[in-house]
């Protein structure tokens, strides 16, 4: 007994005989049935009842849609008209193939290695396949940045802890914190990889402490990995730790040294409690604050534009000041374009 097609086949087959019948009911007297056969793949009787099947679910179509696709067969000869989408082959314009080829070559930068190869590999299939254009024109745009990703030694870390994620072996890091002059030893069950803010992490349980811990990976000095094995805990939720493209690094604070003008002092003022802020001479408010996201910092600083300072560390200035070029890079292209 022969394999049913599925509907995926089917809908292939039926997307790549309607523009091609278009094509010649346009230039001419429409398609043959064996030439339509041979297009499709499957023989001449399966032909007839794919199309069947597109004129018999016109009564499904949005209204108007039914009247934009017309198909007649008599005897031999297939002719199809429509001003709608299957005007021309399943294919992408030079600009959608160029957009969606650079599109996955960028997520290289956002996968494990295995990921990388499998996402290289869906992109030059697209270039082959699916393009109105050479592939190999593509290539030698897209071809530049095939291995956007982490190179010399964060390569090396990343490949490590891929290992030891899914083989659930327990690692040891060598762990330089935020503001830390000395790195730090720690034992580390990772339970997942993850790319967020442009950056790598490595989310999992971390001795000490033996919490749940989040690891920037280019602050990983060093990765060796360990014979033991874990299980992750039915109740890890990586929501908790990677949201919304952003990371939370509980248990990982830093003290950020804020400086709000006169200006807004006063308001300010009435946020904080007095352990935390104190007054300097010229009028002016300095906050000590405890960040364990770097992004609120950013957000809740930019806000107060000119009237708020990051004084340290350096790492959070220096997040402020890419954050309001990139807003200030903004405004001038919409500038531009208006």
């Amino acid at each position: 007994m022969s394999r049913r097609a599925s509907a995926t086949e089917r809908l292939e087959r039926i997307l790549r005989l309607l523009p091609a019948a278009v094509k010649a009911s346009e230039e001419g007297d429409g398609l043959d049935l064996a030439e339509a056969a041979g297009i499709a793949g499957v023989p001449a009787d399966q032909v007839l009842e794919d199309l069947r099947e597109v004129s018999g679910r016109n009564g499904y179509q949005p209204a108007g849609e039914a009247d934009r696709i017309q198909i007649d067969v008599r005897g031999d000869r297939i002719r199809v008209w429509t001003a709608g989408q299957f005007r021309r082959p399943v294919r992408l314009t030079p600009g959608e193939a160029l957009a969606l080829s650079l599109g996955l070559r960028r997520l290289l930068a956002c996968g494990s290695p295995g990921e990388r190869e499998a996402r290289l590999a869906l992109a030059r299939r697209l270039e082959r396949e699916l393009t109105a254009v050479p592939a190999e024109e593509l290539e030698e745009v897209t071809g530049r940045i095939a291995l956007e990703a982490p190179e010399g030694e964060d390569e090396a870390h990343l490949a490590r802890l891929d290992r030891a994620a899914r083989e659930r072996r327990r690692c040891r890091l060598s762990y330089l914190k935020p503001a830390a002059s000395e790195a730090e030893e720690r034992t580390l069950c990772p339970y997942l990889l993850a790319s967020a803010e442009g950056r790598w992490y490595a989310v999992g349980r971390s001795e000490p402490p033996g919490e749940v811990r989040v690891f920037r990976l280019d602050r990983i000095l060093e990765v060796s990995l360990l014979e033991d094995t874990f299980e992750v805990p039915p109740d890890f939720e990586p929501s908790d730790y990677i949201s919304g493209g952003r990371v939370y690094r509980g248990g990982e604070e830093i003290e950020a040294l804020v400086r709000y003008s006169p200006e807004i002092a006063r308001w300010v003022r009435e946020r904080w409690d007095g352990e935390r802020a104190e007054t300097w001479p010229d009028g002016s408010l300095l906050v000590r604050h405890r960040v364990a996201d770097e992004g609120w910092l950013v957000r809740h600083v930019l806000q107060y534009g000119p009237e708020a300072e990051v004084l340290a560390p350096e790492e959070l200035r220096a997040a402020v000041r890419e954050a309001a070029r990139r807003v200030e890079e903004g405004s001038r292209q919409g500038t531009r374009t208006g």
